[in-house]
């Protein structure tokens, strides 16, 4: 029986699993607000996981090599859910969710439009509620080496079971946004240009200074 290795973004204690956190509110000077009651005209997208991130994870350290996961959209169908919640169903390979492996890690895509579960996942990455992206994964190719005189888990070679939107998660570079569908080219395209790269600063810049902003206020008498 092959165990699936995840991390504990979501509360639940299984192995391994990873995500990140942040979300973009506009992009180049553009809001990506929704403008249509019926039909959201935004895309969910970010990186589910990059490469050569320290993962920690109950005192273990894990860190995945670039390539690990190949051919993500290849074989059984890839879910995106809700929490790891294996019946709350965002998503397949099948029916839209979008996956490629680039130099930099893992990135997805999701179209919205006027779904009312896909309506639901774009109202909690708008409302900051859920901006993280976790993935269950099955290694199959792995070592141990000392760094710094900790012991970190090399992954080499990783199967893609699911991904999932959570509100947290422990590859802090990875992240869930929302893009204008206008502006959107090919997810691999927008991946080999780096635009998705540039998003995830934008949203760490912009989550870094409402902390910033927050911690300002909470400083008034």
């Amino acid at each position: 029986m092959i165990r699936r290795d995840y991390e504990i973004a979501a509360g639940r204690p299984h192995d391994l699993e990873y995500g990140g956190g942040g979300f973009v509110t506009a992009v180049d000077g553009k809001s990506i607000s929704a403008t249509n009651e019926k039909e959201v005209r935004q895309h969910l997208q970010g990186y589910a996981l990059r490469w050569r991130s320290l993962i920690e994870q109950a005192g273990k350290y894990f860190y995945f090599l670039p390539h690990s996961i190949k051919n993500p959209m290849w074989g059984e169908p890839k879910r995106l859910l809700f929490d790891h919640n294996e019946g709350e169903v965002i998503a397949t390979t099948q029916s839209g969710l979008q996956l490629y492996c680039d130099d930099n890690g893992l990135a997805m895509r999701l179209v919205v439009g006027g779904d009312p579960t896909r309506r639901k996942a774009f109202e909690t990455v708008k409302n900051g509620e859920r901006t993280a992206l976790s993935v269950g994964v099955i290694i199959h190719g792995d070592e141990y080496v000392e760094i710094d005189d900790t012991r970190v888990r090399m992954v080499r070679s990783a199967t893609l079971q699911e991904v999932s939107l959570v509100a947290a998660g422990a590859c802090k570079p990875a992240f869930c946004g929302l893009i204008d569908a206008e502006d959107a080219r090919s997810l691999e395209d927008d991946a080999n240009s780096l635009k998705i790269m540039n998003d995830g600063a934008t949203h760490k810049f912009l989550k870094a200074l409402g902390n910033l902003l927050e911690a300002v206020r909470n400083d008034r008498p």
